[in-house]
């Protein structure tokens, strides 16, 4: 059974189950007002770990993440760009999503966006101001956090600290300093909506709560998952307006991302420290990308620099090398070798397995795939197993891999994904072969040529021509 760090709890617990009901999972989205980065990559990588290792372990999961397309920065940008809000953030969503594909993220069942979802959020203030929770003001409506005993359960804050801390910014009309807004009286053209106490929009934080009970049906959430950087005070005030409007437990447990991080400081445009996903991906591929995230603890910081990344780069392509098993390897069967090899892989996964239910340690559980994937190779250069030995067991690695979304591309997929199959390659090879003897080099070179851009590696050797996908 899973286990993950509980954020509310403090605590490593059992992710239960539900008996004809999916898990249901939410996880913060962006505010698209600009170019996704690395930071946002980050996060979103770690959560699709998650979700494909609860599908692999027979999770039913309804996996939600909110789009929030109405924003201060939105309203910001648009003006700057003489664009209509919506215009803007529905521009920089559609190239998150591009993105996310790319990276190899797995789509979410749903991804609510605030801007459809105004009625459901109006009906959850309306609850709010009618318990006396929330109060109304010349700019807005407001949360009285006074009223909610439970404030700062998550983040650990103190709510006397709070206060003596808080400010009241000049626009704001409140009772206390602490006090957020849940819906905003203003007339932004393109990003207000009618309400009963004016037209204006939603605050920040109420919108997580009214599209994930709707999207749930009013039921608890049993896992709400964001970055370090939520937990205070966006996913606290979650839990206050929906747990003071009677939804309880707003969400059974909690799960946070750490930081990505440059010289120590946290990726963020604000900072100006940031690199976008599409200048990454024209850098590196996504399985890179994704080993590099993987490589530390989903709850870890991580510090960004391109060393790093190369470093990541290095152990994908030896693993790929590792499981690469060449056209004529092998030897007779030895009993004892491959029984040796069999059991050594399947203790590998086993343990692999091991660590992705303890707390999804990724770092653990890629270092026993790289292991076996040295000892496959070793075993391969000793000449001591049949092909169809090592090619069983590399294909197991491959696909402990993939739960990852991290493709080593053995040979059967690269040859999928080439386009070319093993008869075409072998028939390439004796044609060049042929040429070589006829000392046309310039067709050999030619072949050789065409075959690396499919994929196929050739190597010469004094026992002949050996091949393996790139």
């Amino acid at each position: 059974m899973l286990r993950l760090y509980n954020t509310l709890s403090r605590k490593v617990e059992d992710v239960k189950k539900r008996k004809g009901k999916p898990l249901f999972v939410y996880v913060c989205g962006i505010t698209p007002y600009d170019n996704c980065h690395l930071g946002h990559a980050r996060t979103f990588i770690a959560f699709d770990i998650m979700r494909r290792w609860m599908l692999h372990s027979g999770y039913n999961v309804k996996y939600i993440q909110n789009v929030t397309d109405i924003d201060d920065k939105i309203i910001k940008r648009a003006k700057e760009r003489k664009m209509q809000p919506l215009e803007l953030s529905s521009k920089y969503d559609k190239k998150a999503r591009e993105e996310m594909k790319a990276l190899n993220i797995l789509e979410a069942d749903e991804m609510p966006k605030i801007s459809q979802s105004i009625e459901q959020t109006l009906a959850l203030i309306q609850k709010l101001v009618d318990k006396k929770i929330a109060y109304i003001t010349a700019t807005g409506v407001y949360y009285d956090i006074s009223k909610f005993p439970g404030y700062g359960k998550l983040s650990g804050q103190d709510l006397q600290k709070i206060k003596v801390g808080a400010r009241i910014e000049v626009d704001e009309q409140k009772r206390n300093p602490e006090d957020f807004a849940l819906w905003k009286l203003e007339e932004s053209p393109g990003a207000t909506y009618e309400s009963p106490w004016g037209r204006g929009r939603p605050g920040w934080h109420i919108e997580c709560s009214a599209m994930s009970m709707h999207s749930t049906g009013g039921e608890p959430l049993d896992l709400h998952c964001g970055a370090r950087d939520l937990i205070f005070p966006h996913h606290e005030n979650e839990i206050a307006q929906s747990e003071g409007a009677g939804y309880k437990p707003f969400s059974r447990m909690w799960a946070h991302t750490g930081f990505l991080t440059v010289n120590k400081e946290k990726m963020a445009k604000s900072l100006g420290n940031f690199v976008t996903i599409a200048e990454a991906l024209k850098k590196w591929d996504a399985n890179v990308l994704r080993l590099f995230f993987s490589l530390a603890h989903y709850r870890s910081p991580i510090d960004f620099s391109e060393n790093a990344i190369e470093g990541a780069k290095n152990a994908l392509e030896n693993v790929r090398r590792s499981l690469s098993v060449m056209e004529g390897e092998g030897a007779a069967p030895d009993e004892m070798e491959e029984g040796d090899l069999n059991g050594a892989t399947t203790a590998a996964i086993k343990s692999f397995s091991e660590h992705m239910d303890n707390d999804l340690n990724t770092p653990l559980a890629l270092a026993e795939l790289i292991e076996i994937s040295k000892r496959i190779a070793r075993v391969r250069a000793m000449g001591k197993c049949s092909r169809a030995c090592l090619e069983k067991n590399a294909k197991k690695v491959a696909e402990a891999f993939a739960i990852l979304g991290i493709e080593v591309m053995p040979a059967e997929a690269a040859g999928k994904a080439s386009g070319i199959d093993e008869a075409e390659i072998s028939r390439l090879i004796g044609e060049r072969e042929e040429a070589r003897k006829k000392k046309d080099f310039a067709k050999s070179d030619a072949i050789r040529d065409e075959l690396a851009k499919a994929g196929v590696i050739l190597e010469d050797g004094k026992d002949g021509v050996k091949w393996r996908y790139a």
